[in-house]
């Protein structure tokens, strides 16, 4: 049987190995991506499988499932090219820190956080064409996010509990310290963005499921009005973006600032709250993955230059249209039943803040619908040759399409066993305080 301890290490070492394989077969691009698709898919057989060589119960087996379910879904619809292969290589690398990070003990889980942003701060530096200012922002904010993990690794509480808090916020982005998930999703290459948009926010989440018992009052109020004041900015941005990816980035951070808000209101993380982060971070991922194929026939165009793809690219339209209806929290998927259920549950009553959040609901639902009416109603060009969907590329966004029906229709089978640790546990369980 394999020991508890070793579990962490089983499952970083799958897609670390096949990182290193895909490296290997860097000459031929068929093989390597071949290589990081089974290597994917292999760790998800491990994450399934390694309750069975415990011989006992894994907690939180379905939610793991979901990090190389996307990274396998992420690396489906890329294209044969030069350029992402070595976005193939850093997702595995990815995987591997991220089940590392979600299942490991300290000092092991502290010393992987740290090594997580600047694993970020290199690929932006690496990736970004020019030295822009949100270059730089990326770069401060993942470098803050380095610096407050090894801080919290050092220092004893409650030094170390506002150092991993600031960590977390980078990660689960929340203002002022959102600008290195921004960067991410808008500068990365290949299939990166889309990963990340899953993965960084649920590293962020499970590392404050574990602070959570030792937030005081004052820090959650403090949060409370951060996420508020990161939700209005979000969607504020979102409205003026002209480009996909800054207004799904900023759309994103609206939608996780909602969270962030809830669990500072109610000082508790229900089921109801990781059902509600996994369709946020997977619709992104999807609406990301739909519009890398644009750019992939495209390039990064500014909206106004493409339109009328209903009749010409009939399968993109459709699957486009159903995630934004998804991302914008429309029934029966993920971020719609997670919501509902967090507004519920006992702990939460409605009060003057909750009027600030319908309102941004209800802006997410105009620069949503207005991405999807300027692609697919859109006026059509003549003077552009039309390409739908490869079946690569069609499969990919269909089943994660899928999982975001899951979510919405049966949570609970998802989610009911997820706790990460002792500590996050009493969070989601006792962690309530008088408001």
């Amino acid at each position: 049987m394999i020991k508890t301890w070793m579990t962490p290490w089983l499952l970083m070492a799958v897609p670390v190995l096949g990182a290193g394989l895909s490296l290997l077969l860097r000459t031929s691009l068929q093989r390597m991506k071949t290589s990081a698709l089974l290597t994917a898919a292999a760790s998800l057989l491990v994450v399934i499988g390694t309750p069975w060589a415990l011989g006992e119960t894994l907690v939180g087996v379905p939610f793991l499932s979901l990090l190389p379910l996307t990274a396998f879904l992420s690396l489906l619809g890329q294209p044969l090219h030069r350029d992402n292969g070595p976005a193939w290589t850093m997702t595995l690398v990815l995987l591997g820190l991220g089940l590392g990070i979600l299942t490991g003990q300290a000092p092991a889980h502290d010393i992987l956080l740290v090594i997580l942003p600047g694993i970020l701060c290199s690929l932006l530096y690496r990736y970004q064409s020019s030295a822009t200012p949100d270059t730089w922002r990326g770069l401060s904010v993942y470098g803050l996010g380095m610096a407050s993990a090894l801080l919290a690794w050092l220092f004893p509480a409650p030094a170390s509990t506002v150092a991993l808090l600031v960590a977390c916020a980078t990660l689960l982005p929340l203002l002022p310290v959102h600008s290195g998930f921004m960067a991410t999703l808008t500068g990365l290459p290949g299939n990166l963005p889309a990963f990340l948009a899953f993965l960084l926010p649920t590293i962020g989440f499970h590392t404050l499921l574990t602070l959570l018992p030792n937030l005081t009052v004052r820090t959650l109020h403090t949060v409370a009005i951060l996420a508020l004041a990161g939700a209005v900015y979000g969607s504020l941005r979102a409205l003026i973006q002209t480009r996909p990816l800054p207004r799904l980035g900023y759309g994103a951070l609206a939608f996780f600032s909602l969270l962030w808000w809830y669990i500072a209101d109610t000082g508790t993380a229900p089921m109801q709250a990781t059902v509600y982060l996994s369709g946020v971070g997977l619709a992104a991922s999807g609406l990301l993955l739909a519009w890398y194929a644009i750019r992939a026939r495209y390039g990064d165009i500014d909206l106004r230059a493409l339109g009328g793809l209903a009749y010409p690219m009939p399968r993109f339209s459709t699957l486009l249209a159903l995630l934004a209806l998804a991302a914008l929290g429309m029934p029966p998927f993920g971020v719609f039943s997670g919501f509902l259920g967090m507004l519920l549950m006992p702990t939460f009553s409605p009060s003057g803040p909750f009027a600030v959040i319908m309102l941004v609901w209800l802006t997410a639902s105009w620069y949503y619908t207005d991405l999807v009416q300027q692609l697919v109603f859109g006026r059509q060009r003549l003077d552009i040759r039309y390409e739908d969907l490869r079946q690569t590329e069609f499969t990919s966004l269909m089943l994660l399409l899928l999982l975001l029906l899951a979510l919405g229709t049966a949570p609970s089978r998802f989610f009911d066993s997820y706790a990460p640790t002792p500590a996050a546990t009493v969070a989601m369980q006792e962690n309530t305080w008088i408001r």
